[in-house]
This record gives C-alpha cells, sequence and structure tokens, in this order.
C-alpha cells in the first residue's frame, strides 16, 4: 500500500451522480502502469503535506476555514468555479454537515472523518499505451490501495453524516486520450468526471450530484474515494493515497479527457498551489517532465480549495456526453 498523507489534502466513462442515494467504492492490489515512449516537442503541446495552512506562490490557505463550493458553478470559464455542461443539479448526497463545518461557509478539512475500512482489492493492470498520436487507457477502475467498506456501516460514524449505500464494484474502461494535447480556441465545460488516476481510478469535478461541494460534504475513505450508483470507485480530488514524494514539483496524479496531465498539490520550487495561482480551468503552463521528455506545455493541478482539480477543459476532451458528480 502506497504511503498515506493526511485526509486533509485535497485532492472512464460511465458517469452517474454520486451521494447517498448513489455513491462511490474500492480494492486493493499490485497496478502495473505501461508507457511506451513517445516523441514529445514543446510546439506540439501549444504551450508536503501541509498541516493547518498550505503556502501557496499567492499567500496561504488556511486548511480549517477552506470555503464551501456549494453551487459554485458558471456559464463560462470562471476562477474558483466550475463551467459545467449540466443545466440542474437534483441528485442526492451526504444527508447532513458534519461537524467539520464552521457554520460560517467554511469547513475544516483537518477534522474531517474518514469512512472505516481496509478493504483490498483485485485491481486489474492499468494501462496507458502510447501509439502515435493516441494514448490508450485500459482499466476496472479498481484501486491499488485499500478502500473504506461500502456501503457505509451503520455503525461507522460516518453514517451519521452520510449513508452511501452503494458498492464498489469492478468497472470497464478502455479511452483513447490525445499523446500529444494543444490547446483548444476556448474553454469548454465538464460533464462530472473529468479524467483518470494513474491508478486507474476515475477522477470526478468538486460537486457531488446536489451541485454541492463534495469533497466537504461527502465523507469518502482515507484515500478519498467512494462508489456511485453502478458502483465506480472515484475521487472527487487528487487522492493522498497517489504517489507524490519529494520537495519539488508534484508527480503526474493523472490524465484529463483533453490529455492533458493533472499533478498534485506542488508547483514550480515545491510550493504548494492556490486557485489564484492557476487559470480558469484549474492549470497553468511551464517546462514539465512529459512522457520522459522535458517540455513547456500547459496542465491541471490539485489545490487545496474548490474545485480542487480540473474545473473546465482547455483542450478538446474525449469525455461522452454523460454527467455526473
Amino acid at each position: 500500500m502506497k504511503r498515506l498523507l493526511p485526509f486533509f489534502i485535497a485532492g472512464a466513462l460511465a458517469v452517474s451522480a454520486c451521494g447517498s442515494e448513489g455513491d462511490d467504492t474500492a480494492t486493493e492490489s499490485s497496478v502495473a502502469t505501461t508507457a511506451a515512449a513517445v516523441t514529445t516537442t514543446a510546439a506540439a503541446a501549444a504551450t508536503t503535506a501541509p498541516v493547518a495552512t498550505t503556502t501557496g506562490g499567492t499567500g496561504a490557505v488556511d486548511l480549517t476555514r477552506l470555503a464551501v463550493g456549494d453551487d459554485q458553478f458558471a456559464s463560462t470559464a470562471t476562477v474558483g468555479k466550475i463551467f459545467t455542461c449540466q443545466s440542474e443539479f437534483n441528485g442526492g448526497g451526504a444527508q447532513a454537515q458534519g461537524p467539520w463545518f464552521n457554520g460560517d461557509g467554511t469547513w475544516d478539512s483537518t477534522a474531517k472523518i474518514a469512512v472505516q475500512g481496509e478493504v483490498q482489492w483485485d485491481a486489474a493492470s492499468v494501462k496507458f499505451t502510447l501509439g502515435g498520436d493516441s494514448r490508450l487507457v485500459t482499466a476496472n477502475a479498481l484501486p491499488d490501495h485499500d478502500t473504506g467498506t461500502f456501503p457505509i456501516a451503520a455503525d461507522d460514524p460516518a453514517a451519521a453524516y452520510d449513508r452511501n449505500p452503494n458498492s464498489i464494484s469492478e468497472q470497464t474502461i478502455s479511452t483513447d486520450l490525445p499523446a500529444v494535447p494543444a490547446l483548444a480556441g476556448g474553454a469548454s465545460c465538464i460533464r462530472g468526471e473529468v479524467g483518470i488516476a494513474t491508478n486507474g481510478v476515475p477522477i470526478y469535478d468538486g460537486f457531488d450530484a446536489g451541485g454541492r461541494d463534495a469533497v466537504a460534504w461527502e465523507v469518502q475513505d482515507a484515500c478519498h474515494g467512494h462508489p456511485q450508483q453502478s458502483g465506480q470507485y472515484h475521487y472527487h480530488d487528487v487522492s493522498p493515497c497517489l504517489d507524490d514524494e519529494g520537495e519539488g514539483h508534484s508527480l503526474l496524479a493523472g490524465y484529463a479527457y483533453d490529455g492533458f496531465g493533472i499533478y498534485g498539490l506542488r508547483g514550480e520550487g515545491g510550493v504548494a498551489l492556490t486557485n489564484a495561482d492557476l487559470d480558469e480551468c484549474h492549470g497553468h503552463t511551464h517546462t514539465i517532465d512529459w512522457d520522459g521528455a522535458e517540455v513547456e506545455m500547459y496542465h491541471y493541478h490539485a489545490t487545496a480549495e474548490f474545485p480542487y482539480t480540473v474545473s473546465c477543459f482547455r483542450g478538446t476532451s474525449t469525455q461522452g456526453p454523460s454527467a455526473g458528480g
């Protein structure tokens, strides 16, 4: 099992809404990642664990007083909000605010509980296979780390706030992403599921099915995952159970459905990033290690604040028409 960072670090294709009336789950096993060599050019791209605060390039984020992201959706790309394709949110979710809510529109991520349990899964090897202009992703959506026990048990303290009744089940994931993504003419909206983690687990946006802040409201397990109605285990932020060791720029955590990389909390120089350091889609451009080459290109980042990861697509997405969160 990979090294776990504290729970309060903020973090495919069949998509369905998650919540206590339709949520998520998972499993443990080793995950082998296959990556063939690819020639990447800069022109083609077109471009540690905090305790109570994390200092970003533009200042400090107080992890005990994070703004709750309820209803922070927009019809255009906007920093700090999600540019969503959905016109309404009417799904289920957690049934009560936990004591980690401060009562003033903020929440304390250092006080949030996690779903109990240490369930192991027979995760099939996730593969990211490069061939020409394509990156083929295949996985079964079962993680290479333990998960909590789902459905949430009645005697789990989490059940007082989130009675997620869903069970984790194996899924079939097979999708082609651009191997050398390029910026589109403008940002495009997202539909709930935004990408795939390096361990084959889907990454959803920051909303639950009701348009509330999923990371604040829903009680996930210690790896920040849970299942939705169809049993698909997923994250709403970058999981602390993904490998991100070191003190420099964060490692690759996954791929967005437009092909651009999703990286962890740390930017250049190992400095934790804030929303103000990133653009409307939650990304920026500088030189990164991309398939073994140093390339100046656009990429997304995780932050400790809502919307946590991708909030719109800067490239052309391969995402299907389904919506969820």
